[in-house]
């Protein structure tokens, strides 16, 4: 049996219970697993939802502010091709939404972009800034998408560009 909160509760502190607030302003889900938390850097104001696991005991990971973690997404740091064993850094910008279910694998992506649910991201990919990537979409390791480019599942070869309007209606998606 799950245990209900309390009906005395108002809706906000409901939504809150499954929650950890940090002093930054981020939501972070009691469900989450952050392994090598001294090495996950969350800027402020961002939701990591139940089931995300962040690996941080593998390298660096720097999550930008207004970011929103889908539930049960992987971010795992890439391997470094030069250095077997060893890792980089992954760097995610501001005002990015990643959707439920994905594993994400790539060295950057970039400010105000939305990833769908059940994307995979292969090693060192770098997603540029106000890019949207369509639910169910792969993309290989070492793949540069550029920046104002969305890539649909029905054709992922043919990058579609998006107008420099983008930028500003993703920052007030996530806002």
């Amino acid at each position: 049996k799950t245990k209900q909160p309390p009906s005395n509760m108002s809706s906000t502190e409901q939504a809150e219970e499954g929650y950890i607030k940090t002093t930054t302003h981020n939501y972070v889900s009691r469900k989450a697993v952050i392994e090598g938390a001294k090495q996950v850097e969350i800027k402020g104001r961002s939701i990591v939802h139940e089931g995300v696991q962040i690996r941080g005991d593998v390298h660096i990971v720097k999550i930008g502010r207004y970011c929103e973690i889908g539930a049960s997404t992987v971010l795992e740091p890439p391997e470094n091709p030069f250095q077997k064993g060893k890792c980089i850094p992954m760097v995610i910008g501001s005002h990015t939404q990643i959707g439920s279910h994905c594993e994400i694998c790539a060295a950057a992506i970039g400010s105000m972009v939305m990833i769908g649910d059940n994307v995979k991201i292969g090693k060192r990919c770098i997603v540029k800034d106000n890019c949207i990537i369509e639910s169910g979409v792969v993309l290989g390791q070492d793949t540069v998408i550029p920046p104002f480019t969305r890539i649909s599942i029905n054709n992922p070869t043919l990058y579609q560009e998006l107008p420099p309007s983008m930028a500003v209606q993703m920052q007030e998606l996530s806002l």
